[in-house]
């Protein structure tokens, strides 16, 4: 009996240390900015699996939460946009912006995000034109072009942007059985990836220089999936009668010299071998403090000022493919 009661009793001091230290992390260190919880909530309360597995994962349909001081709400469609016509109206020209958490704006309030100040402007300067936000979170080019096809294409646009990252050759994600911690757990979220920039830091993980070079080898198997994408979002456009351009977004980190312009050029290689029109937006940010352009220090995703830079960069080839289809359809004008 002794035996039971002292494991019992040390059962019980260890659920309520776990329990203190859930208290503590939510309580001291949930401020509603600190990156991986930010994502954690992103995960459990805006995401949903999808059984189709080039999709794996995307946004819950009438979600509305707060992460990373913006709110982050979703129409009936699970996009980052108001509700949009369907078909669109007689004259408009439909935009279509797809990517990943650059894309949706990880961080960026709705109307800051680069998607929503292209339309903005474009409005302001009398072109008839609606769009939406069909960025996602953790997808790569395999992903999008999926979601694309399921829900993009169903609204018919008459240019698709596609927003490229150099994280975009990752493989797909593992949809691994989440445990009941990953689910629940903020103080084991925190725990977790703490370990993991440890990890980084003193282990053998690859620096992030040598792990994005990695992706680009020749025979990584994320990068042959990419080139599909990439190939398959031509083929889209041309069947659809849709205008494809892709605009490369430069990683935030260090401008000059800027470490990855040969993976740029491979990446420009793939696109414009299908006559798809590529232009790199480094330019538009490379003369400014790199730390001025992250949501936070720690998390160097664009913030509302980098995709203000990205916006201004974008507008020519848009507005030049929008006079093609004001000249050729009576669209956008």
């Amino acid at each position: 009996m002794k035996v039971i009661r002292n494991g019992l009793l040390l059962v019980a001091v260890l659920a309520l240390c776990l329990l203190s230290f859930e208290a503590l992390t939510r309580v001291f260190l949930d401020d509603g900015m600190l990156y991986e919880l930010e994502m954690w909530k992103y995960a459990t309360d805006v995401k949903v699996r999808d059984a189709q597995p080039d999709i794996g994962h995307r946004h819950r349909p009438g979600a509305d939460e707060k992460l990373m001081g913006v709110s982050v709400r979703t129409n009936s469609l699970g996009l980052r946009s108001p509700e949009i016509d369907q078909p669109a109206k007689p004259g408009v020209a439909r935009i279509a912006f797809v990517g990943d958490s650059i894309t949706l704006g990880w961080g960026v309030a709705e109307q800051e995000t680069f998607a929503n100040r292209i339309l903005e402007a474009l409005t302001k300067a009398g072109r008839k034109v609606d769009g939406f936000n069909l960025g996602v979170g953790n997808y790569n080019p395999t992903q999008e072009l999926a979601l694309y096809r399921k829900v993009g294409a169903l609204l018919k646009p008459d240019i698709i942007v596609l927003a490229y990252f150099i994280n975009d050759a990752e493989p797909m994600p593992q949809y691994l059985d989440t445990t009941w911690l990953d689910r629940n757990s903020a103080a084991w979220t925190v725990l977790r990836y703490r370990l993991d920039t440890v990890s980084r830091t003193f282990g053998e993980t690859p620096d992030w220089k040598k792990y994005y070079r990695d992706l680009y080898e020749p025979n990584a198997a994320g990068w042959q999936q990419t080139q599909k994408a990439l190939s398959g979002f031509a083929t889209e456009a041309r069947q659809t009668g849709a205008k494809l351009v892709v605009f490369n977004i430069p990683e935030l980190r260090e401008f000059k010299p800027y470490p990855f312009g040969d993976i740029t050029d491979k990446v420009r290689a793939v696109v414009e071998r299908d006559k798809v029109p590529f232009i790199d937006l480094l330019p538009t940010v490379e003369s400014v403090d790199p730390r001025t352009l992250w949501v936070t220090v720690p998390d160097p995703h664009p913030n509302g000022k980098a995709d203000e830079y990205f916006a201004k960069g974008m507008l020519p080839e848009i507005t030049s493919l929008l006079d093609g289809l004001c000249r050729d359809q009576g669209k956008g004008c």
